[in-house]
């Protein structure tokens, strides 16, 4: 029988994305009977405490991610970058606490560098190998992926959440050297138990969906932007904001403008599945969760983000979705983008337990 492990799991805190996609991670560690503890702290940890107790948390602390306000990876960013870098030696350090205490026997972080240990076994999640900079070929560029590419060696597994070949979302972020350090893992999403079909009603009107996870201010930037083109036509839209761990309620407009700060899953994957018209953002964690549902979307790019520029062109020009800037999509016609058609992408469900089976293993197990 296998032995029953102690698991920290940590995600970055930069977003709500990288918190979503543990979400399937932590629930198939627990059915397999593992000892499940959740590492963290900021708005990831508060999205998180919605779907588990309390106890299973502990405290690491996190980088205040903010974009520029003009550009996401622009001058107003570098502050973020430097509390990034300087949180990967505090990972490290808090991690050898956190043994220490909670006798952990596997660390899985995903897109934490320092959260890694050569005491026990180090499990880092990514879907960027090949990290995606405003400029590919500069030096900066080849740095960042070569810095990058070498903190995850430190580490005993790296978990992509992609497939491979033709099956991949990420594309070129996600090819990964042939190596036994890398496994694909099948796409991660909190809507993995939901592969029923929900039965699109009848409306008097088109539906669209506003999709608005992000880090800040340009997820209030985006909002208010699509806020001033709704207001003024005759559609009903619902707002989801991506709010959680503080209190900024918008009441409904006219009956046709609906606000949910941080809907539950089951609410959020009817309203992705009814909608005649889906508007994201093109972050990696809302594209797997969209693969899931089965729906394509208007894609909006964050501005200057270099890794989301690249997965709407990649989805524009691979899967079918339509993008725009969001300096276009002040101006657009959004009838010309209804698309209520199904997407069916394959999802192996068994795919994530079957991997997590082989790497939680230590070398005197195998």
């Amino acid at each position: 029988m296998e032995k029953k492990k102690k698991i920290l799991i940590s995600p970055l805190n930069w977003g709500l994305g990288h918190a979503s996609r543990i979400v399937p991670v932590v629930n198939t560690l627990q059915a397999m009977g593992h000892d499940v503890l959740i590492g963290g702290s900021g708005t990831s940890i508060d999205f998180l405490k919605e779907y588990y107790n309390s106890n299973m948390f502990v405290f690491i602390p996190s980088p205040d991610i903010k974009y520029g306000k003009k550009s996401a990876i622009g001058p107003g960013f570098a502050v973020s970058f430097i509390s990034f870098v300087k949180s990967i030696y505090r990972d490290y350090f808090a991690l050898k606490k956190i043994i220490n205490e909670h006798k952990i026997d596997v660390v899985i972080s995903d897109n934490r560098p320092g959260l890694f240990s050569s005491k026990l076994n180090s499990i880092y999640i990514s879907h960027q190998i090949n990290v995606k900079t405003r400029k590919p070929r500069s030096l900066s560029g080849k740095l960042v992926r070569y810095v990058h590419r070498k903190m995850i060696y430190k580490f005993n597994h790296c978990l992509i959440p992609d497939n491979e070949n033709s099956l991949s979302l990420a594309g070129e972020l996600s090819k990964a050297p042939l190596s036994d350090k890398f496994t694909y893992v099948g796409t991660l999403s909190r809507f993995y138990n939901y592969q029923n079909n929900v039965l699109r009603e009848e409306k008097d009107k088109k539906e669209v969906l506003v999709i608005l996870y992000g880090p800040e201010p340009h997820r209030s930037i985006f909002e208010d932007i699509l806020l001033e083109r709704f207001s003024s036509i005759n559609l009903n839209v619902n707002f989801v904001r991506g709010i959680v761990g503080y209190n900024d309620k918008k009441d409904s407009i006219n009956n046709k403008l609906k606000f949910y700060d941080n809907p539950d899953d089951a609410i959020l994957y009817k309203l992705i599945k009814q909608s005649d018209l889906i508007i994201c953002r093109s972050g990696y964690s809302t594209l797997m969760d969209l693969a899931i549902c089965g729906r394509k979307a208007l894609l909006v790019p964050t501005p200057g983000q270099p890794e989301q520029e690249y997965l709407a062109e990649h989805f524009r020009t691979h899967l079918g979705f339509k993008i725009c800037t969001q300096d276009e999509i002040r101006n657009i016609k959004f009838e010309d983008y209804f698309n209520s058609d199904i997407w069916h992408y394959p999802f192996d469900s068994t795919k994530l337990k079957k991997v997590l089976d082989l790497r939680l293993k230590t070398n005197n197990e195998n």
